[in-house]
């Protein structure tokens, strides 16, 4: 496995996103320290920003900037994905800027807790979707990064471990590998609980395109939810022999790239990590392998799918898997390509010691440009 150590060093705390604009590798952050641009071009300059740091310092020029730049997906465009990395040893939370190994605090509304009273599962369509770490199972609460909009959801009745949320904030919960599903809408009073006929099982579901889609075995299903009633519609489902995993640990999982459905196989071989991908080819009810994403690049949190971003994304590489390890601040960066792994670790002030032995709470994705 192509490791990538590097030793610690210690750097002053990064400035928070409204700070004073800092020194960085992108050449347009130039355009900050240039007298007055137009405010007809400010949209343009700002999406072209890959730093929050100097997105906001653009903002906090002056008050009409403010008012032209409201965070949207237009202008935060080309915005580096962000890892969320827990601070050591108080596991309060902040953002890791992957190319300029750089934190960006945030203040949450719990942060001032010590320990949190919550800690974040996912990051999606410009929510953090968090849970209380006190309560079994943990109460959830949606917060918008750049809004601070909070939506508290009902009591969960049952428990999970995977949540995936939809464009317009539909919940869905579930274990993977059993029948029960929890989902809910915003204004609900309960979650709906329902279930899978037997012998179905769920191994993992996900959003595309406003569809919901289910994984059950290798077979694609698509997913009718009701308030009392889980309605799976097969699609079919097959996979070569020479393709399935011939032993050793590994686990299938749902993903998303252009607005195909894939299949992501991940094996845990002694050596390093590997990852297959399979494209629904809906013609032929089948999985087709594919080793190349037209230059986009997949995101895989560790307990599932986050994100796909590109093509040719600035500060990423192309045809790439980039997935979230089980340890603090690790990120796994795998090549469709050549089929190398590369292990990465976050640095930064307050970073875990790589062999502490604390509960582990794996990173994860953040992507302001999809707000």
């Amino acid at each position: 496995m192509a490791t990538e150590k590097r030793h610690r060093r210690h750097s002053p705390p990064a400035a928070t996103p409204g700070a004073s604009p800092t020194s960085s590798s992108n050449p347009d952050s130039a355009v900050l320290r240039s007298p007055s641009p137009p405010p007809d071009v400010l949209p343009d300059i700002a999406s072209r920003l890959t730093s929050l740091e100097d997105f906001f310092a653009l903002r906090a020029s002056c008050r009409a900037y403010r008012a032209l730049l409201p965070p949207s997906r237009e202008v935060l465009a080309s915005q580096s994905p962000l890892l969320l990395v827990a601070l050591f040893p108080s596991f309060s939370e902040a953002l890791f800027h992957l190319s300029l190994r750089r934190l960006h605090r945030f203040r949450l509304p719990w942060g001032h807790h010590l320990p949190p009273s919550r800690h974040t599962l996912l990051y999606a369509h410009g929510y953090l979707v968090t849970a209380t770490t006190a309560s079994c199972p943990p109460r959830l609460l949606l917060l918008h990064l750049f809004s601070g909009v909070q939506i508290r959801l009902p009591k969960i009745p049952a428990p999970f471990t995977r949540v995936i949320l939809s464009e317009d904030l539909a919940v869905v919960l579930f274990l993977p590998g059993r029948p029960t599903v929890q989902h809910c809408r915003l204004g609900d009073a309960l979650w709906c609980v329902v279930r899978a006929d037997a012998p179905d099982v769920v191994d993992d579901m996900l959003f595309v395109d406003g569809t919901l889609y289910a994984l059950v075995g290798l077979r694609l299903a698509i997913v009718e939810l009701s308030e009392n009633s889980l309605e799976l519609s097969y699609l079919g489902g097959d996979l070569d022999d020479y393709s399935w995993p011939a032993a050793g640990l590994f686990r299938l999982g749902l993903g998303e790239c252009g607005g195909d459905v894939l299949l992501l196989i991940s094996e845990d071989h002694e050596d390093m990590m590997v990852y297959r991908v399979f494209r629904w080819v809906s013609e032929e009810g089948k999985w087709a392998s594919v080793t190349s994403l037209g230059g986009r690049t997949l995101f895989l949190g560790y307990d599932g799918f986050a994100s796909c971003l590109g093509p040719n994304y600035p500060g990423i590489r192309g045809d790439c898997l980039y997935a979230a390890g089980l340890r603090l601040g690790e990120w796994h960066e795998y090549s469709l390509a050549d089929g190398t792994c590369d292990v990465r670790y976050a640095e930064y002030p307050g970073a875990p010691p790589l062999n502490n032995s604390s509960p582990a709470r794996p990173p994860v994705w953040v992507f302001p440009s999809l707000c």
